[in-house]
């Protein structure tokens, strides 16, 4: 028997790749990396990964498909690409051997398909729907995102939480956190993880303008997301207001480069409106961030509600000076810590997707309706 996993080329997919290849059978797993032309390539070739690109190479993308049978099993790392989509909805028998890992926006995209008046957005939304009624197997790594599937799509399935390796390990960490000053007079402000509208940094300007002239920074990541015009958008109203005090980053970084950016920060803000920046957050957590989320969010439930971590609502910045900002007592950030070094131990990595792999629930996997 062989997995097929079908991941779209990132830095998450390199890692998870490494992930399977050192803690299980490699020969087993065959990797379908789906790669956009001119896009950032960080999927090194082996013998185990085959690279589409699913703009231009449809063919090969259906014929690796039609070659999975009933004794193979499919994962499908993100339900991003219509291509899957279309392919999974006609050959449904697929459906019977098949995992689908979601991973955020390939869920929250039905909110833009219920506003759109279009026929064929409906049509695509009720393909998905479908598709997550039928899968053999959920997962999810914020399995509060489960609650929404059902309630949106009706699903019933076996859904089980996972969790992926982060791309900034602990040894960059641990060099993060030697670098760290926390002596600096300049109080650093992430603010969001990409261009992303969901990030909603119009907002979070707003709500941050009461500190404009305090001795602060603010970062904003700014490398992937929209449109170029959201961007620049965003750029502008953030010099705007805060002058030399905003500083977009819009080039990539290496993860040592991103480590030691990192830890420069104070506080990390997320005014994201679904599950996003997981990956910054968990950074933000091992440094010692004071870290601000919204409350009407899976994020909010999953970490502060059920994981117990000591994040504080963004609405509460509006009623606080800049001393209690930043402020973060030993004990939270030690909460915290503990929490995301759950998540990133590799034992308890791998009895999360062990059920996934050999669909046996005994190997240590919990179904989401269980806390952490």
């Amino acid at each position: 028997m062989t997995t097929y996993h079908f991941l779209i080329d990132s830095t998450y997919a390199s890692d998870f790749i490494d992930f399977i290849c050192d803690n299980y059978q490699e020969e087993n797993h065959k990797f379908v990396v789906l790669t956009f032309l001119n896009e950032r390539e960080c999927v090194k070739n082996n013998k185990n990964i085959e690279k589409i690109d699913i703009l231009y190479k449809n063919r090969q993308f259906i014929k690796y498909l039609l070659k999975i049978n009933k004794n193979d099993k499919l994962i499908i790392h993100g339900l991003f690409n219509k291509w899957v989509v279309y392919a999974l909805f006609l050959k449904r028998q697929l459906l019977k051997c098949s995992t689908i890992v979601m991973w955020g926006a390939d869920l929250y995209i039905h909110r833009t398909y219920l506003k759109s008046k279009k026929i064929k957005d409906k049509i695509f939304d009720y393909m998905r729907g479908y598709i997550f009624r039928n899968v053999n197997t959920l997962g999810f790594d914020m399995p509060t995102d489960y609650q929404l599937m059902k309630e949106w799509y009706n699903v019933t399935r076996s859904a089980y939480f996972i969790t992926y390796p982060q791309p900034i390990n602990k040894e960059l960490i641990n060099l993060a956190l030697k670098a760290k000053n926390n002596h600096s007079t300049v109080i650093n402000i992430l603010l969001g993880n990409s261009a992303s509208r969901e990030n909603n940094h119009i907002e979070a300007f707003e709500i941050l303008t009461k500190y404009s002239d305090e001795n602060i920074k603010i970062y904003c990541p700014l490398s992937y997301g929209d449109t170029e015009d959201y961007k620049k958008m965003v750029i502008e109203k953030g010099k705007s207001i805060f002058k030399e005090k905003f500083e977009p980053i819009t080039n990539f970084m290496s993860s040592n480069e991103y480590a030691d950016f990192f830890s420069k920060m104070n506080v990390a803000i997320f005014n994201n409106n679904r599950q996003q920046a997981m990956g910054n957050i968990t950074l933000a957590a091992f440094l010692g961030c004071k870290v601000y989320l919204r409350q009407n969010t899976t994020m909010w439930r999953q970490y502060v509600e059920n994981g117990g971590c000591h994040f504080y609502p963004i609405e509460t910045i509006k009623n606080i000076n800049i001393n209690e900002f930043d402020s973060i007592d030993d004990q939270s950030i030690e909460i915290n810590k503990k929490y995301f070094e759950k998540l990133q131990d590799k034992d308890f990595m791998k009895k999360t997707w062990n059920p996934l792999l050999y669909q046996n629930s005994d190997l240590g996997g919990k179904r989401i309706n269980e806390r952490l």
